[in-house]
């Protein structure tokens, strides 16, 4: 009886820890202060359910309009005002979301800045940094490039 109660105990201790191991992260940017960039929150009130995790599907546009595959696997918003980049689970830019008003003629999307922090390092994924950002429903988020022969970005929420 004790040759079963132990092995079994042992890997019952095995799963409790391995199901408590992802709880203490819910998010790459979760070590980031939430006023890290701002002290209060920058985002309008109708597009605070940006907030979460998006996973990139398609990246459209370009020149040809056939766009390229991705090239990152996920983008992490997180309040007030932080992005970060993820490739192969591993944040690889992060940095701040500006409100920025470079067209004044749009006022049907949300007109941001990507700028990222220079300790994440020189080479910035979102290029333009410029973007409109459009919010459908709850799952759907789109960043259009200002200039119709640049990319846009298409993603589905995750959490």
């Amino acid at each position: 009886m004790n040759r079963i109660i132990k092995p079994m105990t042992f890997i019952v201790l095995i799963v409790a820890l391995m199901s408590c191991e992802g709880e203490g992260r819910k998010y790459h940017l979760d070590s980031l202060a939430p006023d890290t960039y701002y002290s209060s929150e920058i985002i309008p009130a109708d597009y605070l359910k940006i907030y979460g995790k998006w996973k990139l599907y398609d990246i459209s546009g370009g020149f040809s309009g056939a766009g390229y595959e991705p090239d990152y696997d996920y983008l992490e918003i997180k309040s007030v005002g932080i992005y970060g980049l993820l490739r192969n689970d591993k944040l690889f830019e992060f940095g701040k979301i500006e409100l920025y008003n470079f067209d004044e003629r749009t006022t049907d999307f949300l007109q941001i800045r990507f700028i990222p922090d220079p300790s994440a390092g020189n080479n910035p994924n979102m290029f333009p940094p410029e973007k409109y950002l459009e919010l459908r429903g709850n799952d759907t988020l789109t960043l259009y490039s200002p200039c119709c022969d640049m990319y846009n970005h298409h993603y589905k929420r995750v959490k």
